[in-house]
């Protein structure tokens, strides 16, 4: 029994189609179909029932799949511990963001950090909405994710509390709203509204507070995508309540602090229990790092742009 051979399989069995197996694989069909051959006949079992061009798992493949996923894990986890006895020359390290948090002046921070420490290291950074971070570290196509605080734990998933950003009214430069230092929920509520999606988790903190003021938020324009709720706004009619951070470094916006202090906590995930590369690790650290110097007085805002930091 060979990795490769496993891999085929496991390409084969997510896929159950030998041709995109193959191409998964970076091999020809016949290649892929006479390995995966061979590993059955080795096994001294049947892994596939094969169906003209269709094929599906046998039983007795469905079981082995989950220790040929867990094999090939342990072998990526090897090779991972023999990297990390060289030196941090090269390599690369993807971070999943949640749509809504962006490049804050934290993260930029720890870029400019982590590339004076180890230049020969590329970050790779994927926006995404936060419900998908934990299956997107799970097929392991990113190390780590920025996100939203999760409502609920999950036992494979390890959540590190970063910060909290505030919520605001964020509207047009020139909106009426923008001449105000503070402005009130039933201020927002007087004005065409468009909002993040019930399914988002920022909408949560905002409905929750308009229901403890008996104020009435009747969105006319609902938005599971804040780049596109920013747009909408930068127009100058709409007004919408984001995360500051959302907002960081988009000209056209004002961005116009709640008269009651709404936190969005943070925190960063990690797969539980999961060998860590050293570049990852390190990237953690600095992280880490820059959160503890930016919350040493709580409440500290960015010389810079403006975005409040709140302890998590």
């Amino acid at each position: 029994m060979e990795i490769r051979q496993l891999r085929y399989f496991v390409n084969a069995a997510k896929t159950l189609n030998f041709t995109e197996a193959a191409r998964l694989s970076n091999v020809a069909q016949s290649t892929l179909s006479q390995q995966i051959k061979q590993l059955e006949t080795e096994l001294g079992i049947p892994l596939f029932h094969r169906m003209g061009k269709s094929v599906k798992l046998t039983t007795e493949g469905a079981t082995f799949l989950n220790d040929a996923n867990r094999i090939l894990d342990d072998a990526r986890q090897g090779l991972q511990r023999l990297a990390d006895m060289k030196e941090l020359r090269s390599g690369n390290v993807a971070v999943g963001i949640a749509s809504g948090l962006g490049i804050s002046a934290l993260l930029a921070e720890v870029l400019q950090s982590y590339n004076k420490t180890y230049p020969g290291v590329r970050i790779t950074i994927h926006q995404v909405q936060a419900p998908r971070l934990p299956d997107i570290l799970r097929r392991h196509d990113i190390d780590l994710a920025m996100t939203f605080t999760p409502e609920t734990a999950e036992p494979d998933i390890q959540a590190r509390p970063l910060f909290g950003s505030r919520l605001c009214a964020v509207l047009g430069e020139h909106h009426p709203l923008a001449e105000y230092d503070k402005v009130s929920l039933a201020q927002v509520s007087r004005h065409p509204l468009v909002l993040p999606s019930h399914n988002l988790i920022i909408r949560k903190p905002v409905d929750a507070a308009a229901a403890r003021q008996h104020v009435d938020l009747r969105p006319a324009v609902e938005i599971d995508d804040l780049s596109h709720i920013i747009y909408m706004v930068r127009g100058g009619r709409w007004v919408s309540i984001l995360p500051d951070v959302a907002t960081m470094a988009v000209r056209g916006l004002a961005c116009v602090p709640l008269d009651v202090l709404l936190p969005l906590p943070t925190s960063v995930l990690t797969l539980a229990d999961v060998y860590q590369r050293k570049a990852v690790t390190e990237f953690l650290r600095i992280l880490q790092q820059s959160v503890n110097l930016l919350l040493v007085n709580s409440q500290a805002s960015c010389d810079v742009c403006g975005e409040r930091f709140i302890p998590s």
